[in-house]
C-alpha cells in the first residue's frame, strides 16, 4: 500500500494480546524461538486506557517479548501493580516457562492468568525441562492465592515432540491439574528458517507444507492429539484467544475465530454455544464508536484479508467463504487496527490494510 498511515508507536499488538513490558538481551535460548535473530530491545509501558477508554478490557500479555516474564520478575510485578491501581478490567496474562516458585504468593486484584509453557519433552531445542514444568504445576495446589491457569503446548514440531507418548504426557498432566491446553505448530519466519538452516537444526515443516504465517500441524497429528484429548477429557484449543476466552468465562472468543468454524473445529470447542449464539445475534448496529468511517455489511463469501494480500500461504477453503456480518472500512488501516476492532466488537473486518504491530493514531483520545 502506497499511502503511509499515521501510526501510534508507543504500544504494540500481536494476534491475541496488547503487549506490555520490556524485552531482554537474553532468554532461555529455545532454538525454535520466532524472536531469535530479532532481539532489538523493546520497551512498551503505556497502559491501554491511556490511549483510549475503550481499551479498558483488552487482553494484555506482560513481558511476552524476548525475555521470559519470570526472568524479569520485579518488572513483571511492577506492571501488574500498575494495572491493579487503575482497576484494569481485561484478562492479564503471563506466559512463562520460568521457575514459578519465585513468583510471590500474593493476592492480585486483576483477572489474572498464568499459562505454563511446555515443549512436552526434554530437548536441546527447548530452554525448559519437564521437571521444571511439572514442578510449576505442583505449585498451583500449594498456593493460597490461586489465579487462573492453563498450559501452552507449543510449538509441536514435525518428528520431534509430536509422538503419542509426548501427547499423552502433556494431556495426563492437564487432566491431573484440571487445566485447559492451547496448542499449535511451529511458525517459521523467513529469517528464523535461515538461522535454523545455518545452525543445522532439525526443524522441518510437515510434508506438503512450507514454513510461513500459519503454525501448521499435519492433519494426522492434529487428529491424534484431539482424539487423545477426548480420551483424557481435557479441553484443548487451537487458538490462544479461544482458550483465554474459555478460562475467563467471556461471552465469545475475542478474536472472532467463529467466522471459520470448520478450520477451528468449533463444534468440538467448549466455547461453541457461546460463540455461535453471539454470531447469530449480531446486528448492523455497534454499541461502541470506532474511529473509522464504516458500515456493517452481510457477505456470504468474504475472503480473509491475510489470504487476499498473500500473507498466509496455506489458507483453508473457509478463508474464501467467510460469511456473516462484517465491518466494512474503506480507508486503509493496519492489521493491529483489525485486531482491536475484533476484540472490541466481535465482528471481523473487510478493509485494505498494511501489516503492522501498531494501531492508527485515530484511536488516541486526548485526556
Amino acid at each position: 500500500m502506497k499511502k503511509e498511515l499515521n501510526l501510534y508507536k508507543e504500544a504494540t499488538f500481536v494476534k491475541s494480546f496488547y503487549m506490555l513490558g520490556d524485552s531482554l538481551p537474553c532468554c532461555y535460548d529455545c532454538k525454535y524461538c520466532r524472536l531469535e535473530g530479532d532481539k532489538e530491545l523493546s520497551h512498551y509501558h503505556v497502559l491501554p486506557e491511556d490511549i483510549n477508554p475503550l481499551f479498558k478490557t483488552l487482553p494484555i500479555a506482560i513481558n511476552l517479548f524476548y525475555g521470559d516474564p519470570l526472568l524479569q520478575l520485579p518488572n513483571t510485578l511492577k506492571l501488574i501493580r500498575r494495572l491493579e491501581e487503575i482497576n484494569y478490567e481485561g484478562p492479564v496474562v503471563l506466559i512463562t516457562k520460568g521457575n514459578f516458585e519465585i513468583f510471590p504468593d500474593i493476592p492480585i486484584n486483576l483477572d489474572f492468568h498464568i499459562a505454563f509453557s511446555t515443549f512436552g519433552k526434554d530437548s536441546f531445542l527447548d530452554g525448559n525441562t519437564m521437571r521444571r514444568f511439572e514442578n510449576n504445576l505442583k505449585q498451583i495446589e500449594k498456593r493460597k492465592n490461586n489465579y487462573k491457569y492453563s498450559i501452552e503446548f507449543r510449538p509441536i514440531c514435525y518428528g520431534i515432540n509430536d509422538d503419542e507418548e509426548t501427547f499423552r504426557r502433556v494431556l495426563s498432566l492437564a487432566k491431573e491439574y484440571d487445566l485447559a491446553i492451547g496448542y499449535s505448530g511451529l511458525q517459521g519466519k523467513e529469517e528464523c528458517v535461515k538461522l535454523w538452516e545455518k545452525r543445522n537444526l532439525p526443524l522441518k515443516p510437515y510434508p506438503g507444507y512450507t514454513f510461513g504465517h500459519k503454525k501448521i500441524i499435519s492433519k494426522e497429528k492434529q487428529d491424534l492429539f484431539e482424539n487423545l484429548a477426548k480420551e483424557y477429557n481435557v479441553p484443548i484449543f487451537r487458538k490462544t484467544s479461544c482458550l483465554i476466552s474459555y478460562v475467563h468465562d467471556l461471552e465469545r472468543d475475542y478474536n472472532a475465530h467463529y467466522y471459520r468454524p470448520i478450520e477451528m473445529n468449533c463444534k468440538e470447542c467448549p466455547m461453541h454455544n457461546k460463540c455461535m449464539s453471539f454470531k447469530n445475534s449480531q446486528t448492523k448496529n455497534l454499541n461502541i464508536k470506532l474511529p473509522f468511517t464504516y458500515r456493517i455489511i452481510e457477505k456470504e463469501k468474504h475472503e480473509c484479508i491475510l489470504k487476499k494480500h498473500g500473507i498466509c500461504k496455506f489458507p483453508s477453503p473457509e478463508c474464501s467463504s467467510i460469511n456473516g456480518k462484517l465491518i466494512k472500512i474503506e480507508e486503509p488501516i493496519t492489521t493491529s487496527d483489525v485486531r482491536v476492532i475484533k476484540w472490541l466488537t466481535g465482528y471481523t473486518v473487510d478493509a485494505n490494510f498494511i501489516e503492522s504491530p501498531y494501531i492508527s493514531k485515530k484511536w488516541v483520545k486526548k485526556k
